[in-house]
């Protein structure tokens, strides 16, 4: 049983210095439970090389490769300072969720793909609010099959993930996820519990969850009953939320109609039958936020991907949309939480509070 909120592991024969490997990302915290958390960090080991002559290989890929480390016998509600490299950048903190009605703060955002200045920017403006974890709802990169992307994006996010905990869910841009999954330990859909919220966390890009046609099918089925069961077993939960990628409701004319049609077919029906206070989305590159039978759509994915214009609001649906770059903050007090939308430099989008 760990005792103590200082945690130092120098892991022989691991560390940046012995091996000679550079590191590529992290150190990040993922997985995090009342009693147990997974932090993760990835290393370049070498360079591969490639090129159309021997003696001309000019083409060059990393070689990447995780390591992690399960703690466990943790306290909820505590603060854990860690050290997995021996080494300034492999050392940071992380909270465990708290019990009962505790307040804490949470921040959402997705997009993260391109335009890197911008990501910069809004990762910069997330890390001041100092959040206890962050949702992350998809396409944290443009190619997520593409092995050189991925240093990047740690790269500008890494002050931000050694001092908070990550939840990310896949979009369409991260395409088969072999490295999403390896990255962040993490499986296409989950739930977690944090004082009085619940989050399930959905793989909403149908068109990459298999091979083959059958085999997306089976997957859909498969996310739909366990989602049915999480939510059924959620209900004391006092705030309920869902993470995914794919917005169900849309403000951007062009994109109307494009999501995947059993999105709003299949989930809409789940999250208004179980009481679910607001669905965090992506995909789209601004912020929206929708309201149908009593479940708030919040979409935001302006976290640096190129912006697209909320030119066509729903009748009746669309409470709020702005073409901007944007993160949401999320304090909760007991059973109620107030949401703030904010751009990077820090004016006020949207401002609501949820709960009884």
């Amino acid at each position: 049983m760990l005792r103590r909120t200082c945690l130092s592991l120098v892991l022989a024969g691991l560390t940046l210095a012995q091996a000679a490997e550079k590191l590529a990302g992290g150190p990040l915290v993922v997985n995090v439970g009342a009693d147990r958390a997974t932090v993760v960090w990835i290393v370049e080991t070498q360079q591969a090389r490639l090129g159309e002559t021997p003696d001309q290989l000019n083409m060059l890929a990393p070689l990447l490769k995780t390591e992690r480390i399960i703690f466990t016998g943790l306290r909820p509600g505590r603060t854990y300072y860690y050290d997995v490299l021996g080494l300034d950048e492999g050392r940071g903190r992380f909270k465990t969720p708290p019990t009962g009605q505790a307040a804490f703060r949470f921040v959402v955002f997705g997009d993260t793909r391109t335009r890197h200045e911008v990501h910069a920017k809004v990762v910069q403006a997330v890390a001041k609010t100092e959040p206890d974890f962050v949702l992350h709802t998809g396409d944290l990169v443009a190619d997520g099959e593409a092995v050189t992307q991925w240093p990047v994006f740690f790269s500008i996010e890494r002050d931000l993930l050694r001092k908070t905990v990550f939840f990310p869910t896949p979009g369409n841009h991260e395409r088969g996820a072999g490295y999403y999954y390896e990255f962040f330990q993490a499986e296409p859909y989950y739930s977690f519990d944090w004082g009085a919220v619940h989050v399930a966390a959905l793989n909403s890009d149908y068109s990459n969850a298999a091979r083959t046609e059958a085999g997306r099918e089976r997957f859909w089925a498969e996310q739909l009953r366990w989602l049915e069961s999480d939510l059924a077993r959620a209900q004391k939960a006092d705030l309920r939320f869902v993470m995914m990628h794919h917005p169900p409701f849309t403000a951007v004319k062009r994109r109307q109609g494009e999501s995947p049609n059993r999105v709003e077919r299949d989930l809409v029906p789940v999250f208004e039958r179980y009481k679910i206070h607001a669905v965090f989305c992506g995909h789209d590159h601004n912020y929206q936020h929708h309201l149908k039978n009593g479940v708030h759509y919040i979409v935001t994915g302006g976290g640096g991907a190129p912006l697209y214009p909320a030119d066509a609001p729903l009748p009746g649906i669309t409470l709020k949309a702005e073409t901007v770059e944007n993160f949401v903050q999320a304090d909760v007090r007991g059973s109620k939480v107030r949401f703030q939308a904010f751009t990077p430099e820090g004016r006020l989008l949207d401002s609501f509070e949820l709960g009884r």
